[in-house]
């Protein structure tokens, strides 16, 4: 696991070594280990180093000599490949040979040697990686299928920029003298209020984030060529539950146990939720085949009803691990959203970075690398909204007719407050994709307005808009899910995991988004992944095989902190500072619009946890963001 970056020039000028030099600083907390730069003509790579695999001879960027066919290659590289001694097996067969012992780096540089383009079809794992070929003089950029690690880039006539972090980009660009690129993306500022993220464009205009899935190919003169090289599979319809509980199983222990393989300390996280739990048993079973105990960590939350440290202790003691229960302080939790912005140059809506954040910083104390269960709800359908949207697709008429006044309730996870929000979204019309946006959503078109901004023809006259690229399919359910895994898992949730881990060089590897498990869960259509329309069904089914049956059976409870109680407490302060400071203005924001949102949520008249936290991620972002541009 590491930081890379590079630059490629299209035209005479030299690479300016300041800028390669401001990345590789930039990059140092994703790889503490070792670090390098090289330069090759018209491209230069920059790499930092956290040693997971062959500690020894995985030092980059690494180089492969010119051939008669070939050459010379030059590689970054940031992952891991799960398959990588299968791959060199298969190499060593078609005649070439390796110099490290099992470095997946040396197998990647081969394998672009031997399939060129197609390499990424052949390769399982998490990864970004690019590849100069010096005779060619073209690079080649990939992206793992699920959009585990994160590429970004800014090309324009004179240059490619490419780093793991928008922040690292901007850093670039800062030492080069350029500060246009800094600009704001008005579009993307946009689906950040109206979702809580933004997708695959940057927040700063110019940066683009690589699509999961893709390979992109720049030549000397700056043209380029994206390809898509996987998608998703497509729902089956006539598949039965016969077996697949089995091959489920089957899958999962190959994804574990191929994630297992590690030159220093591993451990599990493990919340006492079901997929953490379900990958922990497992580990723990192969590991103890080999007279070795997995280490497990869970945090302890700093309020009872977000805090689910007494079911992961549960979990341990029945399937033997080694747990340690980590304790959190929120009363750094401003600054701690500095420092990670400093490190990502994005914000998010997502309070939960916070927590993730406090548990990986505490984790590492004991082991660089861990696995997760990061990618279940997407995959099996464990979101409540994924059966609220089959309630909406049979009954949406007459729940439109419900009255709502009644039904007020600032608990958000209350039945009342539930079906407030069930009404509100049969409301918006009949299009799945607006009423699962308005499930959701952030702000919604008029809140929208009320800030002083416009969502524009998008939104056809509708409460929300109808979502981006929503699924052709007649499942809603499955569009649903299928419309999660593409957006919100590459560009929310596997975002948050990546910069909060490896804000600390912290490796996070994820086993339920291992490539077979993702193409059988795929194909499966949702009365078997949902038997009875129960969340997560099929995987509780292989949970029972190893787990306690008040484990398997204990709804979801989510990885939260008391965010909207700390603004009303202990952060009131700072988060009144924060939004009259006069930063949101400069975004277009009515400053008489947010004082009435936080006026309502400090008097209990309405609770805006979430579109505060939104707001005072965007204004940490622009102080950032000035700060960094001077």
């Amino acid at each position: 696991m590491c930081g890379i970056a590079g630059i490629v020039r299209f035209d005479d000028k030299p690479i300016e070594t300041a800028g390669l030099s401001a990345m590789l600083d930039h990059l140092r907390h994703r790889g503490p280990d070792g670090s390098g730069i090289s330069e090759h003509d018209r491209c230069a790579l920059v790499h930092t180093r956290l040693s997971i695999i062959d500690l020894l001879s995985g030092m980059q960027p690494m180089h492969l000599p010119q051939t008669d066919s070939c050459g010379p290659l030059h590689l970054v590289f940031n992952g891991e490949i799960y398959n990588h001694r299968y791959l060199r097996h298969l190499l060593e067969q078609r005649g070439h040979r390796f110099v490290s012992d099992h470095s997946d780096t040396e197998v990647l540089l081969f394998g672009y040697h031997e399939w060129g383009s197609e390499l990424p079809k052949h390769v399982h794992g998490m990864f970004a990686f690019a590849i100069w070929d010096e005779n060619d003089r073209r690079l080649f950029l990939v992206r793992d299928r699920m959009g585990k690690k994160p590429l970004y880039y800014r090309l324009d006539r004179s240059e490619l920029v490419f780093a793991s972090l928008i922040a690292t980009i901007v850093r670039s660009d800062r030492s080069a003298g350029r500060l246009a690129s800094s600009t704001i993306d008005q579009a993307s500022l946009q689906t950040y209020l109206r979702l809580g993220y933004p997708f695959g464009r940057s927040m700063i205009n110019g940066i683009e984030e690589l699509p999961p899935a893709h390979w992109l190919m720049i030549d000397a003169l700056g043209r380029t060529h994206l390809e898509s090289y996987w998608q998703p599979p497509p729902r089956s319809l006539s598949t039965t539950s016969i077996g697949v509980a089995d091959a489920l199983n089957e899958v999962l222990h190959e994804a574990i146990i191929s994630r297992l393989e590690s030159d220093v300390p591993l451990g599990c996280f493990l919340s006492g939720g079901i997929d953490s739990s379900v990958i922990a048993a497992i580990a723990q079973k192969q590991l103890a085949d080999g007279g070795s105990r997995l280490k497990t960590f869970s945090v302890s939350m700093p309020a009872a009803q977000y805090d689910e440290s007494e079911h992961a202790r549960v979990v341990a003691e029945h399937i033997g691990s080694e747990h340690v229960t980590l304790q959190t302080e929120p009363a750094n939790a401003i600054d701690d959203l500095k420092q990670l912005m400093s490190i990502t140059g994005e914000p998010t809506a997502d309070s939960s970075i916070l927590p993730t954040y406090w548990l990986c910083k505490a984790t590492r104390q004991h082991v660089s690398v861990v696995l997760s269960g990061d990618g279940g709800d997407e995959l099996f359908g464990g979101y409540d909204r994924y059966r609220a949207l089959r309630l909406l697709n049979r009954y949406g008429w007459w729940l439109s007719k419900l009255p709502v006044r009644f039904l007020m309730d600032m608990n958000a996870k209350s039945i009342r407050r539930r079906l407030q929000r069930l009404i509100e979204a049969a409301r918006c019309g009949t299009q799945p994709a607006v009423r699962y946006h308005h499930m959701i959503h952030l702000f919604t078109k008029p809140q929208l307005s009320e800030l002083g901004l416009s969502c524009g023809d998008s939104c056809s006259g509708e409460l929300v808009p109808p979502l981006d690229d929503w699924p052709a399919d007649v499942d809603v359910v499955h569009a649903a899910m299928r419309w999660d895994q593409t957006h919100y898992l590459p560009f929310e949730l596997l975002r948050k995991i990546d910069r909060a881990s490896m804000a600390v060089a912290l490796e996070v590897r994820c086993p339920l988004l291992d490539t077979q498990v993702c193409d059988l869960a795929g194909h499966l259509p949702t009365q078997v992944l949902m038997p009875g329309n129960r969340p997560k069904g099929l995987i509780r089914q292989v949970a029972t095989r190893y787990l306690p049956a008040s484990i398997v059976s204990r709804p979801k409870q989510g990885f939260a902190v008391p965010i909207g109680q700390w603004f009303r407490t202990t952060l009131k302060d700072q988060l009144a500072e924060h939004l009259a400071g006069g930063d949101l203005e400069t975004l277009g924001i009515q400053s008489k619009a947010v004082t009435n949102l936080l006026d309502q949520h400090m008097t209990g008249r309405s609770d805006h946890t979430h579109r505060l936290f939104a707001l005072l991620q965007l204004c940490i972002w622009i102080r950032w963001l000035k700060e960094d541009n001077r």
